[in-house]
């Protein structure tokens, strides 16, 4: 027998056989589907007051029964898991992510799959009823006043100092980003904060006169 054969043999009997009984399979699975319920009840509860996707509910549950699925065959052969890794490692996902929450909801699912396919029910559990908590109690959490997008269309030109004097008396702070003159036409995009009076800051914008098109926008992201 050469070397080669005495290492693959050795490797194969140290590593490739652990019994997975059918029993303690349909546990794992068991046990596992109910956590992934619960993370997706948390998921409903967090995003139904924005946009709930019963598609991403339904792939959070099925992720969470594959993983442990995975896990487990791999578990008990080390064949089959090099062979999966090998399979899993061509798949490419394209699906984009529109939201930083889900990125957390599909870890999370994950991740319950492979604790539960280790046997570790101790962590799983807790695990899902800290971070549970925490997500819908984040909602709580107040957070800081966003900025916002003033955008001011109309003639030019303008009453510059009229409308500096208009932008002091309702925001605390401004930032003229953009200034688009053509013809006799301009654009304005002002980017302001903490804005006292919407509605008057609008209304006293019109009351010039050269701004026909008034609007106050909420930022989402930084503006270059």
């Amino acid at each position: 027998m050469s070397f080669r054969d005495i290492f693959r043999k050795g490797f194969l009997t140290s590593y490739a056989n652990r019994e997975i009984t059918f029993k303690y399979a349909v546990i794992c699975m068991a046990i596992c589907l109910a956590i992934a319920l619960v993370i997706c009840a948390v998921y409903y509860m967090k995003s139904r007051k924005y946009f709930f996707s019963k598609e991403f509910a339904v792939s959070l549950v099925g992720l969470s029964v594959i993983t442990v699925s995975v896990i487990l065959t791999i578990q008990s052969s080390v064949v089959v898991s090099l062979g999966m890794v090998g399979a899993l490692s061509i798949v490419r996902f394209r699906t984009a992510i529109k939201n930083p929450l889900d990125l957390v909801f599909l870890f999370w699912s994950i991740s319950i799959g492979i604790i539960c396919g280790a046997g570790l029910f101790y962590i799983a559990v807790p695990l899902t009823l800290i971070l549970g908590v925490a997500i819908l109690l984040s909602d709580e959490v107040p957070g800081l006043p966003r900025n916002r997008i003033l955008v001011l269309d109309g003639k030019y030109p303008h009453d510059e100092a009229a409308m500096l004097a208009i932008l002091k008396k309702y925001v605390k702070w401004y930032n003229i980003r953009t200034e688009s003159v053509h013809n006799d036409s301009v654009n304005l995009i002002i980017e302001v904060r903490r804005v006292k009076n919407s509605a008057e800051l609008i209304r006293e914008m019109k009351g010039l006169g050269a701004f026909s098109d008034v609007s106050l926008l909420i930022q989402e992201g930084s503006v270059d």
